[in-house]
């Protein structure tokens, strides 16, 4: 009398399908180890809204959550794992804020749940980690970890809250157009342009010459002043007062996209 082997576990199934996605590559499953382990979603999470659910996506997972406990769940894996290239400690060694790097994060990536089948290729939570290391690593190289941060030049002033604030806000929108042509995607990704499929070479050649044109902008080696007129008052951290130092010596969405 044949013996019919039991079922495979749903742990031990999710753990092959991510071997495969993972080692093998050659077929495209839903999940990846990454998602696991920096905790954006947990695996028991997966394998109830997964239940009789071919459709199953992060609103089904999250389905109770508060919106912003989801976001605090995302922005801390995606935190972790950025911070295991030790990148963001530099950044705070140069006076970045806690309240910086959430600002940041809201602007570059979804901190919300996807409606998105994970079965489908719309779904980037995998690439958007790939995504955002690559333009925190370009953004390091290119700027915050470059020498002209312990120069003569006031380039550290990028640091302060409002500061930080208004430039990013101005290099997302530049960023963002670069990834929506050179992805050939079919909308602006409005809701974080890491969230993308991974970024191509050119794309990542792009950015990097974006980044560069923020170090390379003649704002910061305007002489620090209190007088408007005579030079920058780079202590100054009021959010209008920024905006128009930014705008006055020509930092904005054009510059950065070599349009000006």
């Amino acid at each position: 009398m044949a013996i019919t082997p039991p079922p495979p576990r749903p742990k031990r199934l999710f753990e092959v399908l991510v071997r495969l996605h993972d080692d093998v590559g050659q077929l495209k499953y839903p999940y990846s180890a990454k998602i696991l382990k920096w905790g954006i979603i947990q695996e028991s999470e997966l394998e109830e809204a997964s239940k009789d659910n071919p459709n199953a996506s992060e609103k089904t997972v999250w389905e109770d959550v508060r919106p912003a406990d989801v976001a605090v769940r995302i922005a801390g894996g995606l935190t972790q794992f950025v911070d295991q290239e030790g990148f963001r400690a530099k950044w705070v060694e140069h006076g970045l804020a806690e309240g910086s790097w959430k600002i940041f994060l809201s602007l570059y990536c979804r901190l919300k749940a996807d409606a998105t089948p994970f079965n489908s290729d719309g779904w980037h939570r995998n690439s958007e980690m790939d995504n955002l290391l690559t333009l925190v690593r370009i953004l390091d190289e290119e700027v915050f970890s470059h020498a002209v941060m312990n120069g003569p030049t006031n380039h550290d002033a990028a640091m302060k809250s409002k500061w930080w604030k208004e430039c990013h806000r101005r290099l997302a929108d530049a960023i963002e157009f670069e990834v929506y042509r050179g992805m050939d995607l079919p909308a602006a990704p409005k809701d974080g342009l890491c969230y993308t499929p991974v970024w191509t070479d050119k794309v990542r050649t792009n950015i990097r010459e974006i980044a560069a044109r923020w170090r390379k902008s003649p704002l910061w080696d305007q002489p620090q002043s209190t007088d408007g007129a005579k030079g920058v008052d780079f202590t100054n951290n009021n959010e209008a007062t920024v905006k128009e130092f930014l705008n006055k010596h020509n930092f904005t969405t054009r510059y950065l996209e070599g349009r000006a």
